[in-house]
């Protein structure tokens, strides 16, 4: 073809390719990293990552990163191999910037997008969304939140929220998570049973007016089917939380002995009733 001899066609291909591999070389990979850690500074937090470099086509992509709370530094909120961050530069013409990404983590792999009202304040998100897959629970345990703290299984699923004004209370949110092959402990004892072992289960939540409605919380095993439903109290303080959840408990036989459940307290200090 003649356009494949034209010479200014590839000088033009051959200019863009030189161009590109020294924006890469010279990239500023460890001031967009400070620059990164005092965003997650100001957010309250603490950004520690291995490495940073850019990432095509308009991004930059973080190794070994882990997250955690300014306040709490035991607290580990995120740890994860790679997080790969894509900036939408269609949305700087828009009200508000966006930010996609995909990452791995927890021997898992997810996606998502976060909205900003700038991406000079990226600690702000007021939107977000997320979709994951074969997370590892036994590798994520949540500090301060002893209602799932030993669980395991793998999850998979999604989530997202939108925030208005800056507050929980004015903020909307749905969760769909589901579980397999896994094994949450229970606090205390329950018939002889330390845990609940369970082959399949299902959460469905939603986040509206400060408040989170459970609308479903199922878990089937071989042992025991548990049912739950209610509502999660939001404080400033997500550990402060109040529950006021309740359900049964089916214990697998014959005679199918079903047991009253009610879960109360706070989600750093829940507490079991069983009736």
């Amino acid at each position: 073809m003649r356009f494949l001899k034209n010479k200014v066609l590839w000088l033009a291909i051959y200019g863009i390719v030189i161009t590109s591999v020294f924006l890469y070389i010279l990239f500023p990979s460890s001031l967009v990293l400070r620059q990164l850690e005092a965003a997650a500074g100001s957010a309250g937090y603490v950004l520690n990552a291995g490495s940073l470099h850019p990432s095509l086509p308009r991004g930059i992509k973080l190794k070994n990163l882990t997250l955690r709370s300014a306040q709490t530094p035991d607290d580990v909120v995120f740890q994860g191999e790679l997080l790969d961050l894509q900036f939408n530069l269609l949305s700087i013409f828009q009200k508000n910037r966006s930010i996609n990404f995909s990452g791995k983590a927890y021997y898992g792999n997810f996606d998502g997008q976060l909205g900003l009202k700038s991406f000079a304040q990226t600690y702000t998100p007021f939107e977000g969304k997320i979709n994951f897959q074969n997370i590892d629970l036994a590798r994520y345990s949540p500090t301060g939140f002893p209602l799932f703290k030993g669980m395991t299984g793998l999850a998979r699923g999604s989530t997202f929220y939108v925030m208005n004004d800056a507050t929980i209370q004015n903020s909307v949110g749905k969760l769909s998570l589901y579980l397999s092959r896994g094994a949450y402990p229970l606090p205390e004892p329950f018939l002889g049973m330390s845990r609940i072992e369970f082959d399949r289960g299902e959460i469905q939540a939603q986040l509206k007016n400060g408040s989170v409605t459970l609308e479903k919380f199922e878990i089937n095993g071989k042992q025991i089917n548990c049912f739950l439903n209610g509502s999660i109290h939001l404080a400033d303080r997500v550990d402060e939380s109040r529950l006021n959840i309740k359900g049964v408990m089916e214990i697998a036989g014959k005679s199918k002995i079903k047991v009253k459940v009610t879960v109360d307290g706070t989600l750093a200090h829940p507490s079991f009733r069983y009736i």
